[in-house]
């Protein structure tokens, strides 16, 4: 388990998500100023956010002393099964009637609890050792 208690690593996970969110959408904006396609410059900035989500739950939110080798490889999992749940929570929805922003809304805080959780228990979870002497 990581050093980081559940009250100050929820605070500490939102802050890092917001964080690396704002990260996306500078990087996002500066290709656009640039001239580069919408597209590419939302997949770029969505890129860097990741990276820096990455290296802020890992240090920060959890505090995890994980090696990079076997946390990141975790993380892209999480944020992959994240990517699906978002799709999905959004599409039933917004086939439910409940609008494009309320849709988005409820299926981002729903994510934004699975991948806190996920994260949590299997992304920085470090196996407890024995005590070998």
């Amino acid at each position: 388990m990581s050093r980081a208690t559940a009250r100050g690593s929820i605070p500490r996970f939102l802050m890092a998500g917001g964080l690396a969110t704002l990260c996306h959408w500078l990087v996002m904006l500066c290709l656009l100023r640039l001239g580069l396609d919408a597209m590419l410059a939302t997949g770029v900035g969505a890129t860097a956010g990741l990276l820096v989500n990455y290296l802020l739950q890992h240090r920060y939110a959890f505090r995890s002393d994980l090696p990079h080798p076997v946390a990141f490889p975790r993380y892209l999992l999480g944020s992959g099964l994240g990517w699906i749940l978002n799709l999905a929570g959004f599409s039933l929805l917004l086939m439910a009637g409940a609008g494009i922003a309320p849709s988005q809304i409820i299926a981002t805080g729903l994510v934004a609890l699975a991948n806190y959780l996920f994260a949590k228990r299997f992304v920085f979870h470090e196996a407890p050792t024995a005590n070998v002497q």
